[in-house]
């Protein structure tokens, strides 16, 4: 009665908690306290044989199997999708089995039981067809529920957990039913009713074992028991199992093989079966353990160092069992597992190497997809761009590299790309800077692993530097042969030349000479000496003479050149501002100021009135700067190029070699000049030279 009355509070509150999900798991623990309340009653049944009135067994027992088939009832509805009873549904089962309850405890059902020449006879009321018929409802009603969510489950798992269910729902209760209820009622007596108790064990060995081990039916169950060790695992096991066998074994047993017929005989058999059982559980229990987890202890163990990384540890197992395979599969695989770690080691530091390489390199390197987005990008890439590498991923490398004047070359590149999947040019644009850059691009095809689709690679060279030598060097050549010819001519001319004047100078003093003579010897004159200075500085220019070193400062030079030319500095009011610190240098006092001369008169020619050439000084790493700057014309947009290159003027009267010969004198003392701004009102030159060590 006490347990009847618990297992209906209990299935009240399960069927009314707010928390369905768990209902289906507490329904499930409640079906298996009850079925172990009605083997424990079954027991005590057959305990009080010839207690001669065992009426209060028979209805516990009737009350524990109405529990049980009610709560099946909800089980199934709620199962799979854990879904709420609704209200009507549970009024539907909960109140004929309230009826019935209260109808059986109060004698309405079951009138009386006792034992008559051997024999439990039952005897029932005319109402008692009704509790046969309502379980048997209940019965039909659960298994239309489970087929039909069979049929309705698209879920595999699922429609192998209810048909368990279904199995499981019809072996147990069917049995029961007609074993422990139905055939009693017809014979008047009890006959094969221990089939009932056994019927729940196999229906509880096959729903628990197969259903929640191999189905996972019910997770919070398995979570709550996995934590458990092996040990616990196989105590709980032998606890649970053992008194359970021996109460549902021993009794058939004993009845029909031992003809036991008294309780106190009843009573020393159970307990001795009951202490044998345990004393043989809690052995085979502790064997097993011993035999099992020894080795698995051990297996547990290595595999901790395994975590720690520590690979190849083998386990000492000598056994050919079961384990004795484990342990053996167990040492191959850390074997295994050792050497290749040692080898992926291997790989991960090449390839660690590799992205080393493709970071660093001084190569732009950059991968893209099939539709030209990028996937990787190494750090020439992102200088050249501008960009963080991280921000790049996923955009098209048109967006990010080939924009403006390059887009032309981007289209070139796909055409040629969908002809032949390669692809070499050269790509010649200004960076951020506005510096001249020249690309040498190979675009090439390469498969994408695990992607569906191609990718390309692209790899640019800078070859900039190799640009501007190569234009050194054919400038060097062209110079060569300049002076060479120059040489050639100025020494073929002079002479004559010089005759030519010598004869002039004569014919102008013996002749006598009208005003219009007098203008064009004046004009021969001018002539000589302009081809005279044409010569001289052609021949300066082609000559490579030994520079004759000595130790002075820089405004000395300016201060010399200031004065030598104050006259003619005076006639535009052109003056020289000089905003320099003492400049000590090591150099050929000669042509230094032959270079700064040609600069300074450079200035002056350009120059307006007022006009001024300021020369100013910083230090950089042993060298100094010198900057010029005048306020003169400036240098016409197109012609700052080649305004080094010889023979090349924008003067009417210019020979064009100043500059040419300026720029030879600063690189022969190591050191350059470069013209950084040219505009009306302002032209800056740039020379850097060596300081005395």
């Amino acid at each position: 009665m006490i347990s009847t009355i618990l297992g209906s509070l209990g299935l009240i509150i399960i069927i009314y908690s707010r928390n369905a999900d768990k209902n289906t798991s507490r329904l499930f623990i409640l079906i298996l306290i009850l079925v172990i309340a009605y083997v424990v009653a079954h027991g005590l049944h057959f305990h009080t044989l010839l207690a001669k009135d065992v009426t209060l067994l028979d209805k516990s027992c009737h009350s524990l199997l109405l529990l049980i088939i009610v709560t099946l009832t909800f089980f199934s509805i709620s199962f799979a999708n854990r879904q709420k009873v609704g209200t009507i549904t549970s009024l539907f089962i909960l109140i004929p089995s309230i009826i019935l309850l209260f109808m059986l405890w109060s004698g309405n059902l079951v009138n009386e039981s006792h034992l008559h020449i051997d024999q439990v006879k039952a005897h029932y009321d005319r109402k008692y067809p009704l509790f046969l018929a309502w379980y048997l409802i209940l019965i039909i009603y659960a298994s239309f529920v489970l087929i039909r969510k069979y049929i309705k489950e698209e879920n595999k798992l699922i429609k192998k957990q209810i048909l368990i269910l279904f199995f499981g729902l019809l072996l147990t209760n069917l049995t029961s039913f007609v074993f422990g209820l139905f055939l009693p009622w017809i014979l008047g007596f009890y006959y094969l009713v221990e089939i009932s108790p056994l019927a729940f064990l196999a229906g509880l060995i096959l729903f628990t074992a197969i259903g929640v081990g191999k189905y996972n039916m019910f997770p919070n169950v398995l979570e709550k028991v996995r934590p458990f060790s092996i040990s616990k695992k196989i105590f709980l096991i032998a606890l649970i199992a053992v008194p359970i066998v021996i109460i549902i074994i021993q009794i058939p047993l004993g009845r029909i093989l031992f003809g036991i017929d008294t309780p106190a005989a009843w009573t020393r058999y159970f307990l001795m079966t009951l202490l044998g059982g345990i004393i043989v559980s809690v052995t085979i229990s502790f064997i097993v353990l011993k035999v099992i987890l020894s080795p698995i202890e051990k297996l547990k163990n290595q595999a901790l160092e395994i975590q720690k990384g520590n690979y190849g540890i083998v386990v000492d197992v000598k056994s050919n069992d079961e384990i004795g395979e484990l342990a053996y599969t167990f040492n191959e695989i850390t074997n295994t597992l050792k050497k290749d770690v040692e080898e992926i080691k291997q790989k991960e530091y090449r390839i660690k190497m590799l992205l080393d390489a493709f970071d660093k390199s001084f190569t732009s390197i950059v991968l893209v997809d099939s539709s030209f987005k990028i996937m990787q990008a190494n750090n020439m890439f992102c200088k050249i761009n501008r960009v963080d590498k991280n921000s790049i991923v996923n955009k098209n490398i048109n967006e990010i590299h080939f924009k403006g004047i390059l887009e032309k070359d981007f289209n070139t590149i796909k055409q040629e790309l969908q002809k032949n999947n390669i692809y070499e040019g050269e790509l010649v644009f200004h960076d951020n800077d506005n510096n001249l850059k020249t690309f040498l691009i190979f675009v090439t095809q390469f498969d994408l692993s695990n992607i569906e689709g191609k990718g390309y690679l692209f790899v640019e060279v800078d070859v900039t530097h190799l640009k501007k030598l190569e234009s050194k060097l054919a400038k060097a050549e062209k110079l060569a042969a300049i002076g060479k010819m120059g040489a050639i001519l100025a020494h073929e001319v002079k002479t004559p030349l010089t005759s030519i004047k010598m004869n002039a100078d004569i014919l102008s003093k013996t002749l006598v000479l009208n005003e219009d003579d007098k203008q064009s010897f004046a004009i021969i004159n001018k002539e000589i000496n302009r081809l005279n200075n044409l010569v001289k500085e052609i021949l300066q220019f082609s000559r490579q003479s030994e520079l004759n070193y000595t130790t002075f400062n820089i405004i000395d030079i300016l201060r010399a050149i200031e004065k030598n030319n104050s006259n003619k500095f005076l006639a535009k009011n052109f003056s020289v501002i000089i905003n320099m610190n003492d400049l000590k240098i090591s150099a050929d006092w000669g042509k230094l100021y032959q270079a700064f001369l040609n600069i300074v008169e450079n200035s002056f020619e350009s120059s307006l009135d007022n006009g001024y050439v300021k020369f100013e000084s910083t230090y950089s790493k042993n060298r100094v700067i010198l900057t010029i700057i005048d306020n003169g014309r400036g240098i016409p947009k197109g012609k700052k190029e080649r305004i080094f290159e010889p023979f090349y003027t924008s003067k009417s009267s210019g020979t064009g070699l100043g500059l040419s010969i300026c720029q030879k004198i600063i690189e022969q003392h190591n050191g350059t000049i470069a013209l950084l701004n040219s505009e009306v009102g302002q032209t800056i030159f740039e020379i850097t030279l060596p300081l005395v060590p």
